[in-house]
């Protein structure tokens, strides 16, 4: 059996380009290669930045050395872009500052983050550095790790062993997948999500060390009832561990282990599926009691006195606000 051709990483240099041009061309450049985002310089000029890529399966992996950089995923790239990823960053000779969904990081070389496309983030790259970077197709990681959302702008430590298992099979795979065939790239593909799902599953930043693989799992399937279960009325703590034929006080067991509990989880997914039903329908007049009986809300009253107790707005204010709020501007 023969193997394939060996695939030629893509690389592009800006340092060639006249200087006054270089700032353009590198966001040029990473949007050709990655998505839609705005990137600027903290000082008086951009000096170069190499990105060099290759593809493994529907993997992209990058490696990135530039100059300082801020880079904004604004709401005006995300309407105009259909791009659904999740972009793994590992810098190995700077530090990162990263902010999403109300989170912070501060990454150290040798660490690793998480951020996601279908939200708005800034991050910050005050030095020159290198950083590789892995991009991973939404639904991909989504049907993995069901709870990746509240994983992202989140440092893990790169000392810690599943993400140091992770990143150093990632860095094997950027320096070796542009040889693999079909198969090989398949297998690998796995091996890398699994490897991920395994550093971002295990490791907390504030609680260090490794949950059982039981509580993993039965968290996972936890977070799939629940996402499937929001429109309904009678979801509750009680209802997903008599559905999971688990004990109640198991399940709140599983989720304190991440500093909440079973109720507030549901809460806030309900809301924040509010949210996105109020911003998708920015412009059309859906009702704040639709929107109230679609995330399991009985009483659009209580509906409306949760969301802002949530959100510090009332539905009726955020959905205001996003007509309001224009395409470039960052939410």
């Amino acid at each position: 059996m023969r193997s394939m051709p060996e695939r030629s990483p893509s690389s592009i240099d800006v340092a060639r380009i006249q200087p006054e041009r270089r700032l353009a061309a590198w966001a040029d450049a990473l949007n050709q290669h990655y998505y839609a985002l705005d990137v600027e310089t903290p000082g008086n000029d951009f000096g170069g930045g190499l990105l060099t890529t290759i593809d493994v399966g529907e993997l992209r992996l990058g490696q990135v050395e530039a100059d300082p950089m801020i880079i904004q995923r604004r709401r005006g790239h995300i309407s105009r872009s259909h791009g659904d990823y999740y972009l793994v960053q590992m810098p190995s000779r700077c530090s990162l500052t990263l902010e999403q969904r109300g989170q912070s990081g501060h990454i150290r070389p040798g660490d690793l983050t998480l951020v996601g496309t279908n939200e708005c983030y800034r991050f910050g790259q005050y030095a020159r550095g290198s950083v590789l970077t892995l991009r991973i197709p939404g639904q991909m990681l989504r049907e993995r790790l069901i709870d990746v959302d509240d994983l992202t702008a989140r440092c893990f430590a790169g000392d810690a062993p599943a993400p140091a298992i992770f990143r150093d099979f990632a860095r094997s795979l950027w320096l070796n997948g542009n040889r693999l065939d079909v198969a090989g790239s398949t297998a690998a593909t796995k091996t890398l999500l699994d490897l991920l799902c395994l550093a971002l599953s295990t490791h907390d930043q504030d609680r260090p060390g490794l949950l059982s693989s039981a509580h993993l799992a039965h968290r996972q399937r936890a977070l799939r009832l629940i996402d499937a279960s929001l429109g309904n009325a009678a979801l509750s703590p009680a209802y997903v561990a008599r559905t999971l034929k688990l004990s109640e006080r198991y399940l709140q067991k599983i989720f304190a282990e991440r500093g909440s509990t079973l109720t507030d989880f549901i809460r806030a997914r309900r809301i924040a599926e509010a949210r996105r039903l109020l911003d998708q329908n920015a412009g059309r007049r859906l009702s704040i009691s639709s929107v109230a009986y679609a995330v399991g809300f009985r009483d659009p009253s209580y509906f409306s006195r949760v969301f802002l107790a949530e959100t510090g707005m009332t539905p009726s204010d955020f959905r205001s606000s996003r007509q309001s709020v224009p395409p470039s501007t960052l939410d």
